[in-house]
């Protein structure tokens, strides 16, 4: 019986069908290393694929176990493998988030998944290890960003309530007594909640994840932001050079506004700030009157000030900015005596 249209594909729509299947395989075979370890987890197989993601050659890695593989075992960051795991076989497989290291001493951060090989007996396990780094510090980034969320609702309840409560304590008193110092009062606490809400309002905004970041000249950023401190004819700017990153120039703009704004608040309009390049980041530091060692790292929580009339959310704008972009900050002492803070984990472009 002769074959009805289409019951076959043409050579040539076969040829694409292995073409497709060989492309797809090429991808798993550079994302992912397949190799197989004995009963006690020792490695017995070590292809290609596995000493390109490593870096260990198979003479070096044959026959050690697949521990040699991770880095910071007892990590609380991951769910490693119990020591007694080759003890007894296991049934099911079983996936593992561990940081692993390569021969050059890089860390990534890996899954790896074990299948147990049964054929009546058990053999062992075939192995998969994959470079998760990239989705993990998505990961770390969404985390920070469900943090400031809990925060920013939070402080929203604390502060806004208490100015409600002197609202509707001076309006009761203007109601028994008439006197519109009361409606003062009232009309200087509501600027103060409309301040508040838009302090607020630009936290959350400058929280969102940098999705979308673009090659970005660090000199022209400060440029623009150091203008803002126009109207100071005091403070004293030296820039060292930093190479170009990856990021939303206008909110890493603001985060050089309000580093400025902070070191002339704290330090007077004679203040000097200093910015200059880190291995991974940079450092803005000025000869001001610094952070007291128990301050250091409360200076980024909202609502933290040491001023009277402060409001405490400019640093903790600059920390949400760094995090967005999944960098990392921290504050110390300069040399000369003032604030320094450090912005590093950032992958430079030049």
């Amino acid at each position: 019986m002769a074959d009805s249209p289409g019951t076959f594909d043409s050579p040539t729509e076969r040829s694409e069908s292995r073409e497709t299947v060989a492309h797809r395989l090429v991808e798993n075979i550079s994302t992912h290393a397949l190799f197989q370890l004995d009963s006690d987890g020792d490695i017995v197989t070590w292809p290609a694929p596995a000493e390109a993601l490593y870096g260990h050659d198979a003479e070096s890695i044959l026959g050690q176990h697949v521990s040699v593989l991770f880095a910071d075992k007892d990590s609380t960051d991951s769910d490693s493998l119990p020591d007694e795991f080759f003890e007894e076989p296991e049934a099911e497989t079983v996936e593992v988030e561990h940081w692993h290291r390569r021969a050059d001493e890089a860390i990534f951060w890996g899954t790896l998944t074990l299948s147990p090989l049964w054929n009546g007996t058990f053999h062992g396990y075939a192995a998969i290890s994959q470079d998760t780094t990239t989705t993990k510090e998505y990961e770390r980034m969404l985390e920070r960003q469900n943090d400031r969320l809990k925060e920013f609702t939070d402080i929203l309840a604390h502060d806004l309530r208490n100015p409600l409560n002197v609202i509707d304590g001076h309006l009761s008193l203007y109601e028994e007594t008439g006197d519109g110092d009361h409606l003062e009062t009232i009309d200087e606490t509501t600027d103060r909640m409309a301040r508040l809400v838009e302090d607020l309002l630009r936290v959350a905004r400058q929280g969102d994840v940098v999705t979308d970041p673009e090659p970005t000249d660090i000199g022209d950023v400060i440029e623009t932001a150091w203008e803002g401190l126009a109207g100071d004819s005091g403070p004293t700017l030296h820039y060292e050079t930093v190479g170009s990153v990856s990021s939303d120039p206008d909110r890493l703009c603001e985060l050089f506004e309000n580093l400025f704004r902070n070191a002339v608040e704290h330090g007077g309009n004679e203040v000097t700030v200093r910015v200059g390049p880190l291995d991974t980041g940079f450092y803005v530091e000025d000869d001001g009157s610094g952070i007291a060692d128990g301050h250091k790292t409360e200076v980024f929580d909202h609502g933290f000030t040491t001023r009277d009339d402060g409001h405490g959310y400019g640093l903790s704008v600059v920390r949400t900015i760094v995090n967005a972009h999944g960098w990392d900050i921290s504050a110390s002492d300069a040399q000369t005596g003032g604030a320094r803070f450090e912005i590093t984990g950032i992958e430079f472009l030049s």
